[in-house]
């Protein structure tokens, strides 16, 4: 499973139309190899948004970026609502997770706390409090809990915008 983290600075006057614009990526949902998307706001910074996109794998990903990326994002109009953006890939780093408990796990969380960090995780954690990735280029790892705010000053909490969740269309859905 390949996860695209998105941190976008957006304008302070934009936020409303910023997060129209993050509502009209439902089109994701019917382009192959997409899993779930899901965002909101960093409750430490009310102008940075957080985007958490989640794909089957990296082909997967790179075909909708070279396919369909840019036409949904010049329909939604969101370029101009924001002032930063850093984009960072990751992949699963247990791949034995079962993919689909870790989407019904963060489909039913309000508040995810997101802690990027270069040293394993210590402490006595079980694997199912948190998901773990691991960057495609250097040594960063990102753990989600899905969950209450870790106490660790590191970490971002983000309030999930439930209109901004889209999730892929299973077979025998209507679209």
């Amino acid at each position: 499973m390949l996860l695209k983290r998105i941190k976008c600075g957006v304008f302070p006057e934009q936020k409303r139309r910023f997060s129209f614009a993050q509502e009209q990526w439902q089109e994701l949902k019917a382009i192959s190899g997409f899993l779930q998307q899901i965002g909101g706001w960093n409750v430490n910074d009310a102008n940075e948004a957080y985007i958490f996109s989640f794909w089957e794998n990296q082909s997967a990903y790179e075909a909708f970026m070279k396919r369909d990326h840019d036409g949904i994002m010049a329909k939604n109009n969101q370029r101009g609502t924001y002032h930063r953006l850093a984009v960072d890939l990751y992949m699963k780093a247990s791949p034995n997770d079962d993919t689909f408990s870790i989407m019904e796990m963060l489909g039913k969380s309000n508040a995810l706390h997101v802690w990027e960090r270069c040293e394993p995780l210590s402490g006595s954690w079980s694997a199912k409090e948190f998901i773990s990735f691991q960057h495609l280029h250097d040594h960063r790892r990102l753990l989600i809990v899905p969950a209450m705010p870790l106490t660790d000053s590191d970490g971002t909490t983000v309030a999930i915008e439930e209109s901004w969740t889209t999730f892929r269309f299973m077979e025998g859905e209507e679209t």
